[in-house]
């Protein structure tokens, strides 16, 4: 997965995520029980198929939808300059900069806050 994210080439995320829902037999639609007229996917596991295999089918699917929908240019690390995570950018105008917002948004919102009360202030004289 990190692979994936770190090297967002398009024909990379695509064959690296079809690799990652290998343990699938396949996708196909089925008929929705709850609505007459409605189908839903189905991708289901081979049989003796394990929890990683689930998990891996998922992230595939995953990045394969993220690829089809949003493109390759929304998979990025992480703005913040003591950061090393990567992030998928979901948002609708697409300029999410952290993988973490409310974490590594905040750190640098703070040292940039801090850094400005640090400075000298130019013009004013002590009283």
């Amino acid at each position: 997965m990190r692979d994936l994210i770190d090297h967002p080439d398009r024909d990379h995320l695509v064959a690296g995520a079809t690799t990652l829902t290998s343990p699938a037999r396949g996708a196909t639609l089925i008929p929705d029980p709850a609505h007459e007229h409605r189908t839903r996917w189905a991708a289901p596991l081979r049989d003796g198929a394990t929890v990683a295999d689930a998990l891996s089918l998922i992230c595939g699917i995953g990045i394969l939808g993220a690829v089809h929908t949003l493109g390759e240019q929304r998979f990025r690390p992480c703005g913040a300059p003591t950061c090393k995570g990567v992030f998928i950018d979901t948002t609708r105008p697409g300029r999410r900069r952290y993988c973490m917002p409310g974490l590594c948004g905040n750190r640098i919102n703070v040292a940039n806050h801090r850094a400005r009360q640090a400075a000298p202030r130019g013009g004013r004289s002590a009283r």
